[in-house]
């Protein structure tokens, strides 16, 4: 007995001392949560979920416009990436040495244990479609088993979209991640400047990637790019998963928050009124934006709609929500959904192959009964397996790299709090 009263005073001295001890060193200056912009990341998360879903469960129905456009979804993130990280970091001397090493460990214990996870999950369909593949595609696809987790796959047509096809966006993320200290005291001394070069940039990417694609694919669609083949399926990977040619999205989120805030009046009593009267504006730029999208989307070249345009809807949207505070988007729900989104963009191809094995298991019971059926089974797994690993995997992972043995030590006095939770 009184080895075991020894045993737990001891377990409380511990708990003692872990709570008199320094907080850990912080990415980051404090910053005003923007709740709107956290709902936003559900809804485009979401949207590319319905896109993949009318593909998988309806390969033969008639394809609706408003849905075929759920890819550029990740023109949203991208954007919305770099608005946000320049949010968050524009008052962060990067040059530091510390502050930069604390600014990448914040990034990656942001997105590399539920990117791990999603790798993991999918690998039983990883493997089974490397081995029904034929050469060379196999050894390409083989080989994002080694360049997935080190985050290069969207590098190499073949790999980008091998395994678990939606993670190459993240390979792509973190291009911009080891750019961004480069990039945000550039942008934000002239962000005229470099939105016209980041315009510039997005042209000639798109004028090139249209006339690779006219030359070697013409008439194949390329984002269902099949029926053309391997050399068709490489090449429309090359163009639409690059990080080099998705790089001028991400700079449009830097220059759109320079502009933001110097557009911003100074803050006044009303804080609720104003920001949603300023919002207006910016809402029905989205809304007539979008309009103008649905209905050039037939005769627009599909490396330019993929690769960025769909930005000249997100941008002012992006605006909308960094000024609201209250009304549904800021509603506790929507902020939770926005949370677990990056989870749901990570797993909602894994839930849909799991969904696929088990109809294929039951002989086509699920689809057979109704396609709807297999849509509401996928969605639900999507969202229940994005709720556990937010909330058990993703958040706990997090802290525990930035609050444990990875912790780095401050230099400076102050310190900061923890990331921004729509980061």
């Amino acid at each position: 007995m009184s080895e075991t009263m020894g045993f737990l005073q001891e377990l409380r001295n511990q708990d003692g001392q872990r709570r008199h001890e320094a907080p850990p060193a912080r990415a980051h200056q404090p910053t005003t949560p923007l709740p709107a912009l956290t709902s936003l990341r559900f809804l485009a998360a979401f949207y590319v979920l319905v896109f993949h879903y009318d593909r998988f469960f309806f390969p033969d129905g008639p394809r609706n416009t408003a849905i075929l456009l759920g890819h550029t979804g990740v023109t949203f993130f991208f954007v919305l990436s770099g608005f946000i990280l320049a949010y968050t970091y524009h008052a962060v001397d990067l040059r530091d040495r510390t502050l930069r090493r604390r600014y990448l460990l914040a990034r990656f214990a942001r997105i590399y244990p539920a990117f791990l996870l999603s790798l993991a999950i999918s690998l039983p369909w990883f493997a089974a479609w490397v081995l029904k593949s034929a050469p060379p595609l196999k050894w390409l696809m083989a080989s994002g088993a080694v360049l997935a987790p080190l985050g290069l796959h969207a590098w190499v047509p073949g790999a980008a979209c091998s395994l678990n096809c939606a993670s190459w966006s993240i390979s792509v993320e973190a291009f911009f991640y080891l750019l961004f200290p480069l990039l945000l005291p550039l942008v934000l001394r002239r962000p005229t400047e470099y939105a016209l070069a980041a315009l510039g940039l997005w042209a000639v990417f798109a004028a090139f990637g249209t006339l690779l694609w006219n030359r070697y694919a013409p008439g194949v669609s390329l984002i269902e790019p099949e029926p053309g083949g391997t050399a068709a399926i490489l090449l429309a990977q090359g163009i639409k998963y690059d990080p080099l040619l998705r790089l001028p999205e991400f700079i449009a989120g830097l220059v759109l928050f320079a502009w933001w805030r110097q557009m911003r009046p100074v803050a006044s009593a009303d804080e609720i009124a104003l920001p949603r009267s300023r919002a207006k504006p910016f809402l029905a730029a989205a809304a007539l934006a979008a309009i103008v999208l649905v209905l050039i989307d037939p005769y627009v070249p599909g490396p330019l709609m993929h690769n960025g345009l769909s930005a000249i809807a997100w941008a002012p949207l992006i605006l909308a929500g960094a000024e609201l505070r209250g009304g549904v988007l800021a509603s506790a729900p929507l902020v939770f959904l926005g949370r677990i989104s990056f989870a749901l963009y990570l797993l909602h191809l894994p839930a849909y192959a799991a969904i696929n094995s088990l109809d294929r298991a039951l002989h086509g019971a699920i689809t057979g009964a109704s396609p709807w059926l297999g849509v509401g089974l996928a969605t639900t797994l999507s969202l229940a397996l994005a709720a556990l690993v937010h909330l058990f995997v993703e958040e706990p992972a997090r802290l525990a790299l930035l609050n444990g043995r990875f912790r780095l030590p401050a230099r400076r006095p102050g310190g900061a709090v923890a990331e921004n939770r729509i980061q």
